[in-house]
């Protein structure tokens, strides 16, 4: 604070009063003879609460934004057929930002071609959390 009393606005003057009276109050008058140990529990317990709200808010906050992100790479995901998977993993295996070549893409069973197309479309999906893109 400022220490030139002229230059105070009256806001700072009632604080700073209200500051010395506190600071010449003894302890028991401050904990208003409550035990400090009752004290420190209870605000342990307000803590613990406000942790949980606040993880609640997080949590719906977050499930808000997930249902507003737009479907269209799981729905390209549930809708693709084993010829058009095969296809974009041939392409893939081209693609510096994958390693694919040590696969033998007709040997793999069609489950094991939709999984692996499905990999490589979530990591080239531009979001948040991760910096690919195609």
């Amino acid at each position: 604070m400022i220490s030139d009393k002229s230059q105070k606005t009256s806001m700072e003057n009632f604080l700073d009063s209200y500051l010395q009276d506190l600071l010449a109050m003894s302890d028991k008058d401050v904990l208003n003879d409550i035990e400090p140990a009752s004290l420190k529990a209870e605000a342990l317990r307000m803590l613990e609460s406000a942790k949980t709200i606040a993880g609640k808010q997080r949590l719906a906050a977050a499930r808000e934004r997930m249902a507003s992100v737009p479907r269209t790479v799981s729905e390209r995901l549930q809708n693709v057929s084993i010829a058009e998977a095969r296809a974009y993993l041939k392409k893939a295996a081209n693609d510096p930002r994958f390693t694919l070549a040590a696969r033998e893409l007709s040997e793999m069973s069609d489950e094991d071609v939709i999984t692996l197309y499905q990999q490589i479309c979530l990591l080239e999906e531009p979001d948040g959390n991760n910096s690919g893109g195609a």
